[in-house]
Formats: C-alpha cells, structure tokens, sequence
C-alpha cells in the first residue's frame, strides 16, 4: 500500500463532503424560498377582495312576467277578432329582449316603464276592434235570421222581418251611437257588455222561435237567460218580443202571465236586461214630438206607469186597446176601434188596465226585466 497517497484522499473526502453539505444547504434554503412563494400566492389567491355584482330586484322582474303576459293577452284579443297586431308584436319583442338583457335594477325599471307604455297603448284599439266585431256579428245574424223568420201583415199587405227589434230602428242604432261617442276604456267595456247581452237575448229569441209552448207556461229560454243573467233566485220579468208575452217568475217559478203589445218596426221596444227604474200612479204621458209628426199623441193619462229605460220606457196600462198578443206590434184593426190602437206603441209595454194594476203592485224598485 501506498500510504503516501492517504492524507490527500481524506483531503478530499472532507471537501467533497463539505461540498454536499454546501449544496444540500442552499437547496433547502431555496427550496424554502419557493414554499414561502407559493403558499404566498396561494393565499393571495384565496381571498380575493370582493367586488358588488350588479342583480335585478327579482319584484321587479315579477312585475316584468306579468306585464308581458298582460301585452301578450291584449295582442291575442286583438288576433281573435282580426285586428292588425304588426306594431304591437314588433313592441313585445322588443321589450322581451330589453327586459331580459337588463343588468341593474334602474335599466330594468326604464324597459318596464316603456312596456307600461306599450300595454296602455293597445287596449282601447283592442277593445274598439272588439266591439266592431260585435256589432259586426250582431248585424250579419239579425239580417240574415230576419231574411228567413218574416211577418206577412194581411192589414197592410207588408212584409216585416221578425228580430227588427234588434235591427238598425231598434238597438242596432244604439250601438252605433255608443260606438262613435266612445273614448275611453270605461266605454268601449260598456259597449261590449251591451253587445254581449243583445247577441245572447237575439239567440234566445230564435231558439224560443221553434218553441211550440204555449205563452203561459214556463219556456226554456227564459229559464235559460235567468240562469245566465244570475237571477234565478229573485222577481224577474221576461218579455217575450216574438210572442208578444209577458211572463212573471219568481225565484225561478212561474207567478202569472200576460198577453202584451210592445214596440212598432219604426220605435221598436228595446230587448236586453233592464230593471224597474221608477213607479207612477197615475200620471199624465205627453208627447215630445209636434202635432205634425207621426207620433206625436194627445195627452194620455196613465192609471199604471213602470219605467223600465230612461227616455220614456215604461210598462204601462193602454186602456184604449182592446188587442194584446202576437201581431199586435204590426199594423193592424184593433178591436177598440180606436185609430191609436191599430199600431204597436212607441217602445213602451202595453198591457190591459188590470193586468198592469197586478204588475204594479208586485214590482219594487231595481226588479229586474229580461226582454228578448
């Protein structure tokens, strides 16, 4: 062995281990560094510093829902009666994608108020589309029922059409009045719940047509309007145009019947749901027209006066006549012999004195009056 060799490779020994431990040292170290580093960051990334997000208050955007539900069942209303609706579908689409592309409460309030504006604006042309649908309906079913339903009057030898009633002489001029004066939202509601009235009372009345029961005993049609009017639990008196009958019931039961003369083709009786706006006993009727006009008549005094309509509508004794029944609103020779009892009335319900006598006293005030 060569010793001489011995010192130097301990010599190295210790420095190649001082070395190592050198090394392993800064290793540590740095690795030590890189751990502080990163779990610096991680917690720096953790807990960010929260930043507000802009939301819609969901009350307001409840409100949104029902307004577009609320345009869209106003366009449909349109659509059902062949209204023009270009303007107001383009409106709702526009206001839907508005509403829907809202961040803050402040721009959705600002699209809501612009819908508001678009639901206000199609109603009343909704409604007015509405209404002329009716009356459209109301004319062509009046017409067209009148052409195939027709009194042959041997008096004059003239040809009326039965439902005139419900024809341009009659509330087919009222309707057409109400319509041109309409404005506002309350109006055209009035006009379409008018409407909605003739055209159930004109259905009733031709299906009373093919009726073949007698005048006197309880009809289907006048259970029927009593049902749908909501008055089967009260007096009702039904008046039926066609058969130139009145029937008495109360609380759906029949109480009395009576033959009557209603409303000529030129100042028809209006039919509708009316009720008992006033009593007089006795009373003098006075004409509003000169002497000159064909209806105008002398002062007539009146033992029994129900008025049932403003503008002098009334369910009153006509001792002059000796006629009530079908026909009776037509020209015809009354058996009076009277020249004022060949015609039918000026639109009020004619009735004997003593038949008027029995109405009068069962009647109050607001007792409701179906005619059809």
């Amino acid at each position: 062995m060569n010793y001489r060799y011995l010192p130097t490779k301990l010599k190295t020994r210790r420095q190649l281990g001082s070395l190592l431990f050198c090394t392993l040292l800064i290793c540590i170290v740095l690795l030590s560094a890189c751990s502080s580093t990163s779990t610096g960051g991680t917690s720096a990334a953790s807990t960010p510093t929260a930043l507000p997000s802009p939301t819609v208050d969901p009350t307001l955007q409840n409100q949104g829902d029902t307004q577009l539900q609320t345009f869209q069942q106003w366009i449909a209303l349109m659509h059902k009666y062949n209204g023009n609706t270009s303007t107001f579908d383009q409106q709702y689409t526009s206001d839907q994608q508005a509403l829907g592309s809202a961040k803050t409460s402040a721009s959705y309030k600002t699209t809501l108020a612009t819908l508001h504006t678009h639901v206000a604006a199609i109603q009343i042309p909704a409604m007015k589309v509405e209404s002329q649908s009716l009356q459209q309906q109301l004319q062509q079913e009046v017409t067209s029922w009148g052409k195939t339903h027709q009194y042959h009057d041997t008096f004059n030898n003239t040809t009326y059409q039965m439902g005139f009633e419900y024809g341009s002489t009659g509330i087919g001029d009222w309707i057409q009045s109400e319509l041109s004066s309409a404005q506002t939202m309350a109006d055209y509601q009035q006009a379409i719940e008018d409407l909605n009235m003739y055209l159930t009372n004109f259905k009733a009345m031709t299906t009373n047509a093919s009726d073949k029961t007698p005048y006197n005993k309880v009809h289907n049609t006048d259970i029927r309007l009593m049902q749908h009017y909501d008055m089967m639990n009260t007096k009702v008196i039904v008046i039926s145009l066609a058969e130139q009958a009145m029937r008495v019931y109360q609380n759906g039961k029949l109480v009395n019947t009576f033959q009557v003369t209603t409303g000529r083709p030129d100042k028809p009786s209006p039919p509708g749901t009316w009720w008992v706006e006033g009593k007089k006993s006795p009373t003098v009727f006075k004409a509003s027209v000169p002497k000159s006009s064909p209806y105008w008549y002398p002062d007539t005094p009146i033992n029994y006066a129900i008025q049932y309509h403003s503008n002098g509508y009334f369910i009153h004794d006509s001792w002059w006549r000796a006629d009530y029944g079908p026909g009776t609103q037509f020209p015809h020779q009354d058996s009076s012999g009277d020249s004022f009892s060949s015609q039918g009335s000026h639109g009020c319900v004619n009735m004997s004195k003593d038949n008027a006598n029995w109405v009068y006293n069962y009647v109050t005030i607001f007792t409701h009056i179906i005619m059809y």
